[in-house]
């Protein structure tokens, strides 16, 4: 559970990703690939923008507002619009890291112009209509894991858990509306 307004007060690590979405008409997701650092846990590995909470930052929101500003050059102040939170998350390989997954929605328009954060080797728009398609089975990392494969990105772990919670949500949203 996360406290009031997104703050956190309970001594744990906590970090916060921005998940944005845009719908042009398909629905799409911002997705990067990060760079090959050896003392970054998730070298290579595709995510969403974001990083740890900073005091300085208030709350998580202003977090994923911060990271994402500096790793994308998107002002989610100006240009997104907070659509839902999703549950925190833990990565794997730190499970006492607190993510919280805040989704943002983007106009057709927006696109990326940073990715000379250091952070990301490239950034691109994922269309979560191919997700099921590209959902595999697949070696990363020595370990055999289920993976989308969206050419040289391989979205696996966390960051595939939470594609796959936003596919979820926004597929039974479409068909209540249909129902």
């Amino acid at each position: 559970m996360v406290p009031s307004l997104f703050k956190p007060s309970d001594g744990k690590a906590w970090a916060a990703v921005a998940v944005i979405l845009k719908e042009c008409p398909d629905a799409m997701v911002l997705v990067g690939k990060r760079i090959m650092n050896p003392r970054d846990p998730w070298s290579g590995d595709a995510a969403f923008p974001g990083g740890h909470y900073e005091a300085s930052d208030g709350d998580l929101l202003n977090t994923a507002i911060r990271e994402t500003m500096e790793e994308t050059g998107i002002d989610l102040r100006k240009l997104g619009r907070l659509v839902t939170v999703l549950d925190v998350e833990h990565p794997r390989n730190m499970p006492s890291l607190n993510v919280l997954p805040i989704v943002f929605k983007v106009d057709c328009g927006v696109e990326t112009v940073n990715t000379t954060s250091g952070e990301f080797e490239y950034l691109k728009w994922v269309r979560l209509s191919d997700l099921p398609n590209a959902d595999k089975v697949t070696v990363v990392k020595g370990n055999t894991r289920k993976a989308v494969i969206l050419g040289d990105m391989v979205i696996w772990g966390m960051t595939r858990r939470i594609l796959c919670k936003l596919y979820g949500m926004l597929n039974n949203k479409q068909e209540n509306v249909r129902g």
